[in-house]
C-alpha cells in the first residue's frame, strides 16, 4: 500500500470519526433530530438568544405548562406547530384553516393555546396554526407572539426584550 494511500485512510478514518461523534454527542436535543439546543440567556429585560450552528435562533418556554423550544421565525405569522405536538400539548379544539408557507398552501387547522410563555412574556389564548406531521418536532415562534417583543439582531445574537403594552 503506498504512503499515499495510507494518509488518505488515515484521514478519512479520523474524519468519519469526528462526523459520528459529533452526530451523537453533539449541540443537538436527543432523540428530536437535527435540532440544536438553545443557546439563550434570561434575564428580567428578556433573552439573548445566539444563533445555533444550523444558522437559526432557538428560545426555551411552554405551552400550557408544558416544557417547549420555539424555532424563533419572523416570516411566520402565527405560532406553528405539527399535529402530534399538538395533541401532546393538549391543545383544544381545532378549526379548519390553510397556510401558505415554503413549501406552498398547506391544509391544517388552527388551535387556541390557553397559555404559552417564552423569554419572561406570558400570554393568554394565543393562536397556534397546527400543520400535518412530516416526522419532526416542528415548533415555530411567529409574529403574533413576536409582535409583543422588540427585537435587535446583532453579531449572531438576537434580544428578545417584552415591548411596553
Amino acid at each position: 500500500m503506498s504512503a499515499t494511500l495510507k494518509r488518505t485512510t488515515v484521514v478519512l478514518a479520523i474524519g468519519a470519526a469526528l462526523f459520528f461523534a459529533f452526530d451523537r454527542y453533539g449541540p443537538w436535543q436527543s432523540g428530536r433530530g437535527w435540532r440544536p439546543k438553545p443557546v439563550e440567556t434570561v434575564s428580567a429585560q428578556g433573552s439573548v438568544l445566539r444563533r445555533t450552528v444550523d444558522g437559526h435562533y432557538y428560545a426555551n418556554g411552554s405551552i400550557n405548562g408544558e416544557p417547549v423550544v420555539f424555532m424563533v421565525d419572523t416570516g411566520a405569522s402565527t405560532v406553528a406547530m405539527g399535529s402530534a405536538l399538538a395533541e401532546r400539548l393538549g391543545l383544544g379544539p381545532c378549526r379548519e384553516a390553510s397556510y401558505r408557507t415554503a413549501g406552498g398552501t398547506v391544509r391544517g387547522c388552527e388551535a387556541r393555546a390557553d397559555e404559552l410563555v417564552v423569554a419572561g412574556l406570558r400570554l393568554r389564548d394565543v393562536r397556534v396554526g397546527v400543520l400535518p406531521d412530516r416526522g419532526e418536532d416542528m415548533l415555530l415562534l411567529g409574529m403574533n407572539v413576536l409582535r409583543h417583543f422588540r427585537i435587535e439582531t446583532e453579531g449572531g445574537r438576537m434580544t428578545l426584550t417584552p415591548a411596553p403594552r
